[in-house]
């Protein structure tokens, strides 16, 4: 079996554009991948195509093999470009290689160790304007079935400032005790920081909602070294959660390997696809860390990412959208992943556990290429 044919498509939904790739083999098995990095698609195809003609005319099943030559040769950086191009035809190598040999790509990796992968919710919170709204969003978002949620103390992506008063801290530490209060111990919470903080209020806010029993909090600060996160969670008596924007396992080795966080968070797309982000679990797991893996994507890298919850023995949660299956998607996803409760059952189907309709896409995409060996 060989490598013949490469096509791309560009499907816009909402403010990301998800960026698909197939890989056509000369047996008729197609592989699917994805690449969505919110609008900077034209390089990241650029990178796919670049990547095929390394490998094209192979044998697509040799998975590890291509995974070095094109980090190797073709993709010299851990830029978020290029990653996510790798990302794109790594999933798509293991989905045709879960199908040539008929079986689901977990099995190929050993087995799945849970046949349920939890998820927290993130934006239930949108359009919040006060503590009192956002507990009522949450009270409707458990009402849905979730038992676990993320939110922002500190403003929603799109209200961010670069510097946040130290006044902001104590109302913050406020807003999240009066939503646990308000659901109660047995509802899973955490927060997302998004880098705002400085060392002194990243410990003071952890300080504050320390007997709120979150399952974590993320990315508390701006990074700066393993020191200076260990420094902070050995501060306090919070679960940092940090890595969603790091690229490779060498990225992630330091803070592993000084234990500076309780949870690692790879993402499927940003280091390069299933064959790295499963590294990095294993070399957490040898530290006794846990790994929550960031997970904003579309519905390919939402399977693989599902598949990388499936193995890992150290997983702890897996981040879901309220959008996580929206009205576009259906268009084109004949059979995937999809949230019953709190909860993403693990697949049986063959590959990666995902079905696409090409020809639907296709006429729903923005941009499409195709590319022949």
């Amino acid at each position: 079996m060989k490598l013949t044919e490469l096509r791309t498509y560009v499907h816009p939904n909402a403010n990301k554009h998800y960026l698909i790739a197939v890989l056509q083999t000369d047996k008729g098995i197609v592989g699917v991948g994805e690449a969505t990095l919110d609008h900077r698609w034209p390089s990241v195809i650029a990178g796919i195509q670049e990547g095929f003609r390394a490998i094209a005319g192979q044998d697509p099943t040799t998975v590890e093999k291509h995974w070095a030559t094109l980090k190797d040769k073709v993709y010299w950086s851990d830029g978020a470009s290029s990653r996510a191009a790798l990302a794109a035809i790594d999933q798509a190598l293991w989905d045709i290689t879960g199908k040539a040999y008929g079986l689901p790509v977990h099995k190929l990796l050993g087995g799945a160790v849970r046949d349920k992968v939890r998820v927290y919710l993130n934006q239930w919170w949108a359009g919040y304007t006060s503590t009192e709204d956002l507990i009522e969003k949450a009270r409707a978002a458990v009402a849905r079935g979730a038992t676990a949620l993320k939110w922002y103390p500190f403003g929603t992506p799109d209200q961010f400032h670069y510097q946040v008063m130290k006044h902001d801290v104590p109302r913050a530490i406020a807003e999240v005790k009066a939503v646990r209060e308000a659901l109660g111990p047995s509802i899973g919470l955490m927060v997302d920081i998004w880098r705002r903080l400085d060392w002194a209020s990243a410990a003071q806010f952890c300080a504050g909602i320390a007997d709120c029993n979150l399952i974590f909090v993320e990315e508390p600060t701006e990074y700066q070294s393993a020191e200076a996160l260990g420094r902070l969670s050995a501060a306090t008596h919070a679960r940092i959660a940090f890595g969603e924007r790091f690229h490779s396992r060498r990225q992630f080795a330091e803070i592993i390997e000084k234990q500076a966080v309780g949870l690692v968070q790879p993402s499927i797309i940003r280091v390069g696809g299933l064959t790295e982000a499963i590294k990095i679990g294993h070399a957490a797991e040898t530290y006794s860390i846990g790994v929550a893996p960031h997970n904003p994507h579309g519905p390919i890298a939402i399977a693989a990412s599902v598949t990388l919850a499936a193995v890992l023995t150290n997983f702890v949660i897996l981040e879901s959208y309220e959008n996580d299956n929206p009205p576009s998607r259906n268009q084109f996803v004949k059979d995937g992943p999809l949230i019953k409760g709190d909860f993403y059952p693990v697949s049986d189907m063959l590959g990666l556990g995902i079905e696409i309709d090409e020809s639907k896409l296709g006429d729903l995409s923005s941009d499409t290429e195709r590319l022949i060996a």
